[in-house]
């Protein structure tokens, strides 16, 4: 699957640049629509991209209260797209076939077309081909992608992925810079949250290339189990289907050290996973889409970054916090393919004691010590108490934990 991701990537790159830039040489120069009535959307296939990008869809609903906005998704990010705000109606893009992705857009004929794909011509060649009457996209350093649109807009990297985002909603006039909000739809619960249980979610399981190296080793997630373990909490292992085995196995883990501990894989995408999360007192997660659906919900998120760079694809929520190597080893990853040459084993030397430190500071969760229930949360209260009240403590904590302070849960 790697290698076959690779290749995409060397054929959209040595490919998709002579060919877009041969069609772009035939544009004309168009003016913007006076109040455009059907808008498309191109997003990042990326589960956590689309979800930042619910900001965007706010702020375009606003400046455009009567156009009808269709996002085009693919089948790896349609799930994140159900849960967006002020979207009219979804359409499955099948992406790798031109042909019939390119007749699918201009079926829809388009006013507006915009597209908040980073780097990838392919995407590019989709908006220059759409038949929209104008189209507006990112100009990003290197990727030779930016000739196709009739407006183009700096994609940056000493920025966070939701600012890039904001820039071009800004550069349509949007003033507003609404935060990422999420539609959580009804359905079941597990037994954990109708028990009425205290529930820690854990997400172990990254997604796209190279996510072995994008991974926390797991008797790490053990060990933070062990430390996290008081009567009446139970930690809930997510993950897609594809990651079934290795839930079950790490779960396994958990309950034979005496860690109450169960599997939740969501079967209807995302839905199931972020009405639990409204119920959790914390997800603990490595950088993907998981954790950023928890930040956007409100739920204290820690992430284990790793190689992902935290200012760039960081948790953007009320109360989250960020945890990296301390060698500085990581947080190279910008446009998420940056791995040649970089260290493989920097999610190793990210210690349980740094994530730990991370969920004291963040919401002063109680924690397993060998003393009584009663006396831990007691512990904790005070010294989430303590950390609000000083703020020369915060400054001397290690600079690999980026923190945002929360009253005590």
């Amino acid at each position: 699957m790697q290698r076959g991701k690779a290749l995409n990537r060397f054929l959209d790159f040595y490919l998709g640049i002579p060919v877009l830039n041969l069609l772009a040489s035939f544009r004309r120069q168009r003016t913007f629509p006076q109040r455009p009535r059907r808008i498309g959307l191109l997003f990042n296939p990326a589960l956590g991209d689309t979800l930042l990008a619910s900001a965007a869809a706010q702020e375009i609903r606003s400046l455009f209260p009567e156009g009808k906005l269709i996002l085009f998704a693919t089948s790896s990010n349609v799930a994140a797209a159900k849960l967006l705000p002020a979207i009219d109606s979804i359409e499955v893009l099948p992406i790798t076939n031109p042909l019939k992705s390119i007749r699918m857009l201009r079926q829809r004929k388009l006013d507006l077309m915009l597209d908040f794909t980073a780097w990838q011509r392919l995407t590019a060649m989709y908006s220059l081909l759409c038949g929209a009457r104008y189209t507006v996209g990112f100009e990003r350093k290197k990727q030779h992608r930016h000739r196709g649109y009739d407006k183009t807009v700096p994609h940056l990297a000493d920025c966070h992925e939701l600012e890039n985002i904001r820039r071009l909603t800004r550069s349509l006039g949007s003033q507003k810079e609404l935060a990422p909000r999420l539609v959580v739809p009804g359905g079941p619960l597990p037994q954990a949250v109708l028990q009425g249980r205290q529930i820690v979610i854990f997400h172990a399981w990254a997604s796209g290339s190279h996510r072995w190296m994008r991974e926390w080793p797991d008797a790490h997630w053990a060990g933070l189990a062990r430390q996290l373990a008081v009567p009446g909490r139970v930690f809930l292992l997510t993950g897609s289907p594809a990651d079934e085995a290795r839930c079950d196995a790490l779960c396994k883990e958990l309950v034979a050290q005496g860690t109450p501990a169960e599997v939740l894989i969501g079967r209807d995408g995302l839905g199931e996973i972020a009405r639990v999360l409204t119920y959790a007192e914390m997800l603990v997660s490595v950088n993907t889409g998981i954790m950023h659906l928890g930040a956007i919900l409100g739920v204290p998120t820690v992430s284990i970054n790793g190689p992902t760079a935290a200012h760039r694809w960081g948790p953007v929520g009320p109360r989250v916090a960020n945890v990296c190597a301390s060698d500085g080893s990581g947080e190279f990853l910008d446009l998420g393919f940056e791995f040649l040459g970089r260290s493989k084993d920097t999610m190793r030397r990210i210690p349980v004691a740094d994530v730990m430190k991370a969920i004291h500071s963040l919401c002063g969760i109680a924690y397993n010590r060998g003393v009584e229930s009663a006396r831990q949360l007691e512990w904790a209260t005070a010294s989430s108490r303590a950390i609000e009240a000083d703020e020369s403590r915060k400054r001397s904590m290690p600079l690999n934990v980026s923190l945002k302070r929360m009253e005590p849960l």
